[in-house]
C-alpha cells in the first residue's frame, strides 16, 4: 500500500502488521550511525541479512536490533543503525559469551555447520536444474535457500556485532592484557594471542598459489593438474557479491604466475618463510600465555576471539560460492518474470513468491522495481518493511546522514597488525584501483575484499575505514605480517591519491605527514 512515496512491505508469516504501529525512524537520544559503506552488492542478498537483524537475532542471544535502515544506489549500499543501540548489541553479546565460553565456542561451531549447509544446498543449481523446476517448484526452492541463509546470519553475524563497530570484544581482550603488561605492549600481544592455529581460506588459496608457481617454473607435469585443483576449490572468490568481475580461470592464474616471477621473488623461498613466520608466532603465544598466567577461562575467550577471524572467512566462503550459484537464479526468474536480470536482484522474497505463483508481475511493482534499482530507501523493524522512494526517499537521507568533520590530519583506529612506516597513499576499494598500487604504498580503503589482495600484497600498510577483529583486512595483514590500521571511519574522505602519510599501527594512529 502506498503512501505518499513510501510503501509497507509486509511479509512476516507470523503476524500481521498492524497499521496503528509508528516506526521508530528518529530517536534524538540514538542517531543513526552509518554501519558499512558496500559497492557491488544487490538488495536480495542484503534483505537476508538486514531482516535476520531485525527479526531472528532473537533466536541465539534473546533480542535483535529495533531499527535498521539503508541507502540504496544502485548495486551501492550504505545502512545505518543507531548508535547506541549497535554498542548495547555489542556488549550484550559479549556479556553471554564472559558469563559463559561455551556459547562463544557454540557461535563458532555454528558458523561452521550452516555455512555447510548452505554451500551444500547450494551445489546443485545449475541452469539445467532449474529449467526443469515448475514455478512452484522453483518458488518453494527460493524460500528454502532464503530459510537456510537467514538461519546462517543468525549465528554468523555475532562475531561481526560484538567487535566491527565498537571494538568491544578487542578492548575487553585489551584489559585483561593490560593487568600485566606495559600499554606499549599491548597491541604487539593481541596479534599474536589473536592468530589462530588454523589457517584462513585466504591463506590457503595463497599458499596454494605458490605451489602452483614451484611446479609452473620447474616444468613440473603435474602443474596442469593441480592448477585444475586449485581452480575448482577457489574459482568462485572473485566473485564478490554479484559477479562484476566474473570468477577466475585459468588465464588469470597463468598471468598472475607469470606476474609473481617477473616480480623476482622466489615462491618456494617466499612459502618456507611464511610457514616460518606463522610457527613462530603460535610459538610465542605459547609463551606470552605462561608470561602471563591468564585463567583458564580467559584462555577460552581469546581463543574465541581467535577463532572468529577463522569463521567468518569460512562463512565468506560459503557465500561466495552460494552468490556465484545466485546468478543462474536470477537469470531464470528474469526470463519467467520478464524482466532485466538486475531487477530480478531486487525483489522481496514474498514478490518472488507471488510473481512465481502468477506467473507474472504486476504493473505496480515493475515500477518500483525500476526505481529499486536506481535508488530508494529500506527501512526494517521487527515484523515491519517499509520502502522509500524518490523525493521522500531524498528527505529521509537526508535527515540521516550526519555532517563529519574531515579537515584532520590524524585518525586513530584499532591495530590489527603492528608496524610502523611511511608511504603514499592508494585509495583502493575494487579491483580497477588496484592498478595504482606501487610496492611499498599505503593501501586505504572503505573496507578490503579478496579481489583486492593482489594490492593489500604490495603494499607497505593497510588502512581501513570500517573493521574489527574479523574483518578481511585484519585477517589478511597478520597473515602477511603487514602492518595494519582498521575502523578508522573516515580514512577515504580525509586521505587522498598521492598523500604522504606515516602508519603507526602499534598505536593505531595514521597522520598525515
Amino acid at each position: 500500500m502506498g503512501f505518499g512515496g513510501w510503501k509497507i512491505l509486509h511479509y512476516s508469516i507470523k503476524t500481521d502488521y498492524n497499521f496503528m504501529k509508528k516506526p521508530k525512524f528518529f530517536n534524538d537520544s540514538d542517531p543513526w550511525m552509518l554501519a558499512e559503506d558496500i559497492p557491488d552488492i544487490d538488495f536480495q542478498f542484503s534483505q537476508i541479512w538486514l531482516s535476520a537483524f531485525a527479526n531472528d537475532l532473537v533466536k541465539t542471544v534473546k533480542r535483535e536490533y529495533k531499527r535498521i535502515l539503508c541507502v540504496y544506489r544502485g548495486y551501492n549500499l550504505k545502512f545505518y543503525y543507531g548508535e547506541r543501540e549497535s554498542d548495547d548489541f555489542a556488549k550484550h553479546i559479549l556479556k553471554m559469551i564472559v558469563a559463559n565460553p561455551d556459547f562463544g565456542e557454540k557461535i563458532n561451531q555454528n558458523i561452521r555447520k550452516h555455512s555447510d549447509v548452505l554451500k551444500k544446498f547450494s551445489e546443485q543449481i545449475n541452469p539445467d536444474f532449474l529449467k526443469n523446476l515448475s514455478n512452484s517448484q522453483l518458488s518453494d526452492f527460493y524460500e528454502k535457500l532464503d530459510k537456510i541463509h537467514t538461519e546462517l546470519y543468525t549465528w554468523g553475524w555475532l562475531p561481526n556485532a560484538i567487535d566491527m563497530f565498537h571494538g568491544n570484544f578487542t578492548n575487553y581482550i585489551k584489559s585483561i592484557l593490560r593487568l600485566e603488561l606495559d600499554e606499549d605492549e599491548v597491541n604487539s600481544a593481541l596479534v599474536v594471542l589473536s592468530t589462530h592455529p588454523e589457517k584462513s581460506i585466504i591463506q590457503q588459496e595463497h599458499e596454494s598459489f605458490l605451489n602452483l608457481v614451484v611446479l609452473f617454473q620447474k616444468k613440473n607435469p603435474k602443474f596442469s593438474e593441480a592448477l585444475n585443483k586449485h581452480l575448482e576449490k577457489y574459482f568462485y572468490l572473485k566473485h564478490l557479491w554479484i559477479g562484476k568481475h566474473g570468477v577466475y580461470n585459468e588465464k588469470y592464474y597463468i598471468n598472475e604466475i607469470k606476474k609473481f616471477i617477473s616480480s623476482g621473488e622466489n615462491a618456494a623461498v617466499l612459502l618456507g618463510k611464511e610457514n616460518r613466520i606463522f610457527r613462530q608466532t603460535l610459538k610465542k603465544q605459547k609463551q606470552l600465555y605462561k608470561k602471563l598466567h591468564l585463567a583458564r577461562k580467559q584462555i577460552r575467550i581469546v581463543n574465541i576471539y581467535a577463532e572468529f577471524a577463522v569463521t567468518k572467512l569460512y562463512r565468506r566462503d560459503a557465500q561466495l560460492f552460494w552468490a556465484y550459484k545466485m546468478d543462474f537464479i536470477f537469470a531464470e526468474l528474469a526470463k519467467r518474470l520478464k524482466i532485466s536480470f538486475m531487477e530480478s536482484r531486487f525483489m522481496f522474497p514474498r514478490e518472488v513468491k507471488l510473481g512465481l505463483r502468477d506467473g507474472k508481475i504486476t504493473p505496480g511493482l515493475r515500477k518500483e522495481l525500476k526505481q529499486r534499482t536506481k535508488y530508494f530507501i529500506y527501512y526494517a523493524e521487527k515484523d515491519l518493511d517499509m520502502v522509500f522512494y524518490g523525493k521522500k526517499a531524498a528527505t529521509f537521507e537526508n535527515k540521516i546522514v550526519k555532517n563529519s568533520d574531515h579537515n584532520v590530519s590524524e585518525l586513530n583506529g584499532q591495530t590489527a597488525c603492528v608496524g610502523k612506516v611511511q608511504g603514499r597513499v592508494k585509495i583502493v576499494n575494487s579491483i580497477r584501483d588496484m592498478k595504482k598500487m606501487k610496492q611499498g604504498d599505503i593501501l586505504v580503503s572503505i573496507a578490503t575484499n579478496p579481489d583486492v589482495v593482489p594490492a593489500m600484497k604490495k603494499a607497505g600498510a593497510i588502512v581501513t575505514e570500517q573493521g574489527g577483529i574479523t574483518s578481511h583486512a585484519a585477517i589478511v595483514s597478520r597473515e602477511m605480517g603487514t602492518p595494519c590500521v582498521i575502523g578508522t571511519k573516515i580514512a577515504t574522505k580525509v586521505f587522498k591519491d598521492g598523500d604522504m602519510v606515516e602508519v603507526d599501527a602499534y598505536k593505531g594512529i595514521v597522520r598525515k605527514l
